[in-house]
Parts: C-alpha cells; structure tokens; sequence
C-alpha cells in the first residue's frame, strides 16, 4: 500500500520529466563553438588540373585564357607572334593532331599573330550533337566507352541536347576531308549544313569531267545527289530502307524505286570496283576508302562508273542501282550499303541519319 509520501514523490518526479521534455523540444542541441565555421572564412578556388584515371579535367575550361566557363571544355588560346602548332601543343600537353582536328587546320598552314585555337584538355575530338542522337550512338560511332564521354563532359543521366559540343576523349575524325586524304594526314570534316548551290554547281562541273576522263568505264546517266545531313551522304535520291542492321545482316539495304542512280557517302579513293561476276554474292560492287580507317561498301549495282584508283567527291555518281549477286526476286533491285571502320562493320544509321 502506497503511503502518502510515496504519492507525493511519485507525482513531483512526474512534473520534472514533463518540464524537462517541453524545455528539449523548444531549445536547439548544444554545439561547441570551436566546430563553428568562421562566417567570412573564404575558400581558395583551386588552379590545378585534376586528374581521374587517366584523364585530364581541367578546373578552368573553355573560354577566354585565363576566364573560367562551363567544365570539361578546355580552353581557347590566343596565337602570339612567332608561335608554333609544336610549341602550343607542348604548352598543354596535347598532340598536334588534336589541335588540328578541333580547329580544321591543314597540316604545314602557318598559324597567324592573334588566331584563337580552341584547345581540348585531353587528346580527342570534338563532336556537335546533331538531332536524334543519343549518348549510346556517339559512343558506338568513336568506339568510346558512354561513361568516359559522360565523366569528361559531365553529363547526367545521359542527357544531351541537339546542337551540344561533346569532348570524346581519345577519339578520331570519323571522316577525313579530300585534302587530307591525299596528304596522308587526317583532318576533322563534317557536313553541318546544306552546300551553296556554286557549290553544288562545282562539284557537278568536277564530276562531269571525271566521268569524260573515265576511259573503257560506261557513262553514267545524269544525276546528282540531293544533299543530306547526315555524317555521310545518302548514297541514293529518294529511297527507302528495305532492310535495317542486324545480326546476319550488318548492312542496311536501301531501294529507290525502279532503280537510281548510287552516290558517294563521302569523298576518298577507289580501292574496289567490280564490273562483273559474283564477288560472294555483292554482284557489281563498289568499296571506297574515305581515311582513318572508314570504308564505305556499295553492292548489287546494275552499272559502275568509277575504277579502283579513281578520286571520288562527295555526292558524285559511282553506279546506278541494280540486281546483281545475291538478291530475291524482282523487288531485288536495291543498293547493299555498308561501313566498315578499321575492318568492323558498323550500323550505317549511325552515319547516314
């Protein structure tokens, strides 16, 4: 039985836990001052160059020398008087070739007093989004791991945007231009807008005296390729896929209507121009080696109007569309589109969309 001073300790001790678990909701925690930060304590924003397995990434990217940008981009630099391509790559320790693909310059041309040159902070090239590309594609199309291209532009989630310049760390120009080509150099070269028609008109005048210059080769009825925007030209006006990229099939097949005339993807030198037999079942085929390991195939042609050894353009007329090898039926006429880089064959839809 509880006697009454055990009740009024009971009820006092009850008052104090009370009191004391109000007081801790409404007061802040104890923290000793010493682990208090200083409110104007500033922190030094650090000029070095990180480095993450392998790769350079510069705290100071593009922009202005010494004017901080976005990350990951590098940096443009101001060409002095006297100063060598040599010179300015061991400056940032990059190659020459770097430099030169990211700034489409030729090999030997002398830098000019006040030219800006935009300099990578790692070996590579620099590639412009185009619309409907994913990460995935890009990485395919310079055989560059998706996580050391998203690591060195700091991508999240993947996420690109049409008209976005990427750094692909240890890449290669996917095509070389016909300058290049011919100095055995490469140089970067894409087609990001639809030619000037004097261009066109050049290129047509060009075509038309190769063609006449062909000796023993049949004349080719005349055409001319309708622009693309792809990487690589379209190699046919007015067609359609028939067949996509897929195992057993590392092509794509393409069919204009009635047949068509068969253009270059891009501008290189014959290396393979069949005018008879089976040739493992391709027919009348065409191959043509565009540089840095890219060679483009053309197959089942019905006529071909180039021979190995021939100088190609962009867009000129190599062939017109045929049946021949190993093709099904009447609705066989198509052409057999292939690429190879550095003897791989890879989807075309990389390159032609």
């Amino acid at each position: 039985m509880r006697t009454p001073l055990l009740q009024w300790l009971s009820l006092r001790i009850r008052i104090v836990c009370a009191g004391v678990l109000v007081v801790s909701v409404f007061l802040p925690p104890f923290v000793p001052r010493a682990a208090l930060s200083a409110e104007d304590a500033s922190i030094p924003t650090p000029q070095f160059l990180f480095v993450e397995e392998g790769f350079l990434m510069k705290t100071s990217s593009l922009g202005r020398q010494g004017e901080r940008m976005a990350y990951g981009e590098g940096i443009i630099h101001k060409v002095k008087a006297g100063e060598h391509i040599d010179a300015i790559a061991r400056q940032y320790g990059i190659t020459l070739d770097t430099i030169r693909w990211t700034n489409s310059l030729t090999p030997g041309a002398p830098l000019q007093t006040g030219q800006e040159l935009i300099i990578l902070p790692v070996d590579g090239v620099l590639h412009t989004v185009r619309r409907g590309q994913t990460l995935g594609r890009i990485s395919q199309l310079y055989d560059v791991p998706e996580d050391q291209i998203s690591r060195q532009n700091r991508l999240k989630g993947g996420f690109i945007v049409a008209g976005q310049p990427l750094i692909i760390p240890g890449g290669k120009p996917l095509v070389s231009s016909q300058t290049a080509i011919a100095s055995d150099t490469s140089s970067l070269h894409f087609i990001d807008r639809l030619p000037q028609r004097e261009i066109q008109l050049r290129l047509q005048e060009q075509e038309r005296q190769h063609r006449e210059a062909i000796k023993g080769a049949l004349r080719p009825r005349e055409a001319a390729a309708e622009p693309t925007l792809g990487i690589l030209q379209m190699p046919c006006n007015n067609c359609f896929y028939t067949q996509y990229y897929h195992p057993g099939h590392y092509a794509v097949d393409l069919q204009t209507r009635g047949g068509g005339p068969v253009f270059a993807s891009e501008g290189g030198t014959v290396i393979r121009a069949e005018n008879k037999g089976w040739n493992g079942g391709y027919g009348l085929v065409v191959e043509i080696d565009h540089g840095n390991g890219l060679v483009t195939l053309y197959a089942h042609n019905k006529e071909i109007y180039v021979k190995a050894g021939d100088s190609v353009e962009r867009g000129q007329q190599i062939a017109w569309m045929g049946a021949t090898g190993l093709v099904y039926g009447a609705t066989g006429i198509h052409t057999h589109f292939e690429i190879r880089v550095n003897g791989v064959k890879k989807n075309p839809l990389l390159y032609l969309e």
